[in-house]
């Protein structure tokens, strides 16, 4: 990836919200999960589960310049 860029995955509805399962966004230096949701089009509560480079990360982490997140909406089930 180029400087200031992550490779983000989008799983399950959220794709189908935001009309690609992955992208490519220009972030700088890092930005945190409230802001990428923000520029990805969706809701606050809508991310149930965030991987930073195929480990799990918790909500508060920041994504950081060349990471791959990957983002998983709430799982429903009983």
């Amino acid at each position: 990836l180029e400087k200031g860029m992550i490779q983000v995955e989008l799983n399950l509805n959220l794709a189908l919200r935001v009309g690609k399962k992955r992208d490519r966004l220009d972030i700088g230096e890092s930005i945190s999960l409230p802001r990428l949701v923000e520029r990805l089009g969706l809701n606050d509560g809508d991310v149930g589960m965030l991987l930073i480079n195929k480990n799990w990360a918790p909500p508060d982490s920041i994504i950081k310049d060349g990471d791959l997140v990957q983002l998983y909406p709430f799982l429903e089930g009983g």
